[in-house]
């Protein structure tokens, strides 16, 4: 019995200074890369972009982006791949759009530094191996009220 607990608070110790070591948050964070995510204003007409973007744990707030500048984040996806970020987005026409702009199960093999720009049609998601702004997507379905 001694033995088994002896083993029990040396793995404890062990995961928890690794955990520590790398800077992670949670056991299941583990073993992942860093991810970025980067999201640039390419709307046509020159219009500033308003954007908030958040996940199920963290909300980035309300940024404002001139044209052709950009805000960036990183995180570490969790071990289940279920790490997601939505994007709500506005440029002055009343209407809310929104994307899901990070995907585990769509983009962790893609990219570890995820480019987006944004432009009055949908985000568009840059091809490393093209080296463009390749993959264009529309707007998710349905428009939020207000931009928070």
């Amino acid at each position: 019995m001694e033995n088994c607990l002896f083993v029990s608070l040396l793995l404890l110790t062990v995961a928890t200074s690794f955990i520590e070591a790398h800077g992670s948050k949670h056991w299941w964070d583990l073993g992942f890369q860093k991810t970025r995510v980067e999201v640039r204003n390419e709307l046509e007409g020159e219009r500033e972009l308003r954007v908030h973007c958040w996940s199920g744990d963290d909300d980035l707030g309300l940024r404002v982006l001139k044209p052709h500048n950009f805000f960036s984040w990183k995180f570490r996806p969790n071990l289940f791949r279920t790490t997601q970020f939505y994007c709500a987005m506005d440029w002055g026409e009343g209407k809310v759009h929104w994307f899901d702009i990070y995907i585990c199960r769509r983009d962790y093999a893609r990219c570890g530094n995820c480019l987006w720009i944004v432009k009055q049609s949908g985000p568009c998601f840059y091809d490393m191996g093209n080296r463009a702004y390749d993959f264009c997507y529309p707007w998710n379905p349905g428009s939020l009220m207000k931009l928070d």
